[in-house]
């Protein structure tokens, strides 16, 4: 008994340091990548996101406070304590734990906090913007509106009809969940298992396997913040590495034994109990996956596999030189945007609705201790007569210059242009005197080359990580390393053309070659580069192969067009030696119908008909 009590003290030892471990690179990056996922979201959780407290005490959010801003403690006592938008019980495991309508609670209507201060009003009513989401959605339907080929193994090309265990086919999956996740966060694990068996059911033999389907392959992804610690090999595969995971709140107990409701926030053992039990950990490693409770002192299940390795693989989008394990977002400049456009949204919002109250300036006479002014009956406001000169005194609003809301708005545009850009969404807008002006038809034509481009990178990346995926589902699905005469069968070919240019453009490059090739001739070497060249800018995406097919048709062209122009060499008139000789000739009969042969003209004839007087 000794002994067995010694070993699982042991075993509790190790449990609670294993929980504990965090990765440096984890530590670094888990508060950016939450924040992309907010910036992804966008809505209620990206106003109400808090990513740590600030030197006083309270949220830092997405919108900046002003060093006014900040609460008086006497008008809210309750300010540095978790309400009206305190941190409240948030802690390095969980940041949901109060949830309700009042200010500060998760669900809580931004209405609840908005009289308290202008950071609360500004929070309130400025709308969030959704400029990742949108540059997401622009980029993965160019991409997947076109038909990605795959083929490879039978028992693959079944599992890509069904990927997660629930009907979904691998290109709604790819296109809903990984790919804007992938692209969003620059990196993202795929853990691919055996299903679970159902509760109940006792798993004997390989027939209970396939009775019960748990031989196939189910995907589910891993957010990078819950991959809290890792160790890989020199091919970047896992070794080891620690989950964290969450209890379906579906699951949770609300009551009492005596039947009394539980409130998550309660101090008390069984609010705590359940706040503990809510987080688990899952440790991997080549031979098994280990479930701890909460602070790691409870094996709550042990699961060995036969894959050899650790059946999750990091897909990394554009890796960073410094931490190749981690991956760097292609659309982090764009949520910095959007937060830099919220902020100042939320300063014009402020703005003019200070604007549209402005303060009322009158004689201190009428001002009362109580910061009342005296109104006459139907509510006049009277004036105070001078007694020096006999004069009224009189009211007036004071308003605030409009310049401040103006440049405001101005940069707001310049903000838009600038995530447009980034995007490649739209024609890079010019800024001409006062405002944007229309560019022509060069510049779409650049943005349409950049835009390809980019989109280029991002479908080689989503075949290099669709690829990965199904290596690792032949994994689990033959429970041994993949071999390699299925390796160099497995196909996943993206899309490597897009049509990003409009009718209209298309149309005048079409004319722009025809009139090129209409003059063509004199000039054959420099032609050919020109017309190589805008066939390449109309035709972006094509192959090496397409590329030179269409170099050969042009070359073509200019050929017979400078055939045409080569000089005459077998005229028939002797003594003619070019063909500038030859249009020099005597002309034709008609071209003599005018003169007299004699040599005499016309008039001179008439003239010499008409007697004289001498």
């Amino acid at each position: 008994m000794a002994a067995k009590a010694e070993r699982n003290t042991i075993a509790q030892i190790e449990g609670r340091n294993l929980v504990n471990r965090r990765h440096v690179e984890w530590l670094e990056h888990q508060v950016r990548w939450r924040w992309l996922l907010d910036s992804f979201e966008g809505g209620e959780r990206y106003r109400n996101a808090v990513y740590g407290p600030d030197r006083r005490g309270l949220p830092c959010r997405n919108l900046f406070r002003h060093r006014r801003e900040y609460p008086d403690p006497q008008q809210f006592p309750s300010i540095y304590q978790g309400y009206a938008g305190g941190t409240g019980m948030i802690d390095a495991i969980t940041q949901d734990v109060g949830y309700g309508p009042y200010p500060g609670m998760v669900g809580a209507d931004p209405a609840a906090t908005a009289l308290d201060d202008d950071y609360e009003l500004r929070r309130s009513r400025t709308p969030v913007p959704e400029f990742v989401a949108e540059a997401i959605e622009a980029h993965l339907s160019k991409i997947y509106d076109q038909e990605v080929r795959r083929d490879g193994p039978d028992d693959l090309v079944a599992w890509w009809r069904d990927v997660d265990g629930r009907g979904t086919p691998v290109d709604d999956w790819m296109r809903d969940n990984v790919a804007p996740l992938l692209l969003l966060l620059g990196c993202l694990d795929v853990c691919m298992d055996h299903p679970q068996a159902p509760p109940g059911e006792r798993v004997v033999t390989r027939a209970d396997e396939l009775r019960l389907g748990l031989d196939r392959c189910v995907a589910s992804f891993i957010l990078p913040q819950n991959m809290l610690w890792w160790k890989v090999d020199p091919a970047g595969r896992y070794t080891e590495c620690l989950v964290r995971e969450y209890v379906d709140p579906a699951e949770r107990v609300d009551h009492h034994d005596d039947g009394r409701a539980i409130d998550p926030d309660e101090d008390n053992d069984v609010a705590t109990a359940w706040r503990r039990d809510y987080v688990r950990f899952r440790y991997w490693n080549s031979q098994e996956s280990i479930l701890f409770s909460f602070d790691g002192g409870t094996i709550l299940a042990r699961n060995p596999h036969v894959y050899g390795r650790v059946p999750i693989v990091r897909l990394v989008d554009q890796p960073k030189h410094r931490a190749p394990h981690v991956g760097k977002s292609r659309y982090e400049g764009i949520a910095e945007l959007q937060r830099e456009f919220y902020n100042r949204d939320s300063e014009l919002i402020l703005s003019d609705t200070l604007q549209a109250h402005p303060f009322l300036s009158g004689a201190e006479d009428f001002c009362k201790a109580d910061n009342t002014v005296s109104v006459g009956p139907g509510y006049i406001l009277p004036k105070k007569k001078n007694p020096e000169n006999g004069s009224y005194e009189g009211w007036e609003f004071v308003s605030p210059s409009k310049d401040p809301a103006e440049s405001i708005r101005r940069n707001k545009l310049d903000i838009l242009d600038a995530k447009d850009r980034r995007a490649c969404l739209t024609k890079p807008a010019g800024y001409h005197g006062a405002g944007v002006v229309v560019q022509s038809g060069v510049s779409k034509q650049i943005d349409a080359t950049t835009g390809h481009k980019l989109l280029g990178a991002i479908a080689k990346s989503l075949a290099k990580a669709e690829r990965m995926l199904a290596e690792y589902a032949l994994l689990v699905l033959r429970g041994k390393a993949i071999d390699p005469e299925d390796r160099d069968s497995l196909r996943v070919i993206y899309p490597a053309r897009f049509e990003l240019q409009g009718a209209e453009d298309l149309a005048q490059a079409t004319l722009l070659i025809q009139r090129v090739l209409a003059g063509a001739g004199l000039a054959p070497e420099v032609e050919r580069e020109l017309l190589q060249a805008i066939t390449r800018q109309a035709l972006v995406g094509l192959s090496d192969a397409d590329y030179a097919r269409l170099d050969r048709e042009i070359e073509a062209a200019l050929a017979y067009k400078a055939k045409i122009r080569e000089p005459q060499t077998d005229l028939p008139v002797p003594g003619i030696s070019d063909s500038t000789e030859a249009l020099e000739g005597p002309g034709s009969d008609e071209l003599d119908a005018g003169d007299d042969p004699t040599g005499v003209s016309g008039a001179t004839q008439v003239s010499n008909m008409v007697p004289t007087a001498f």
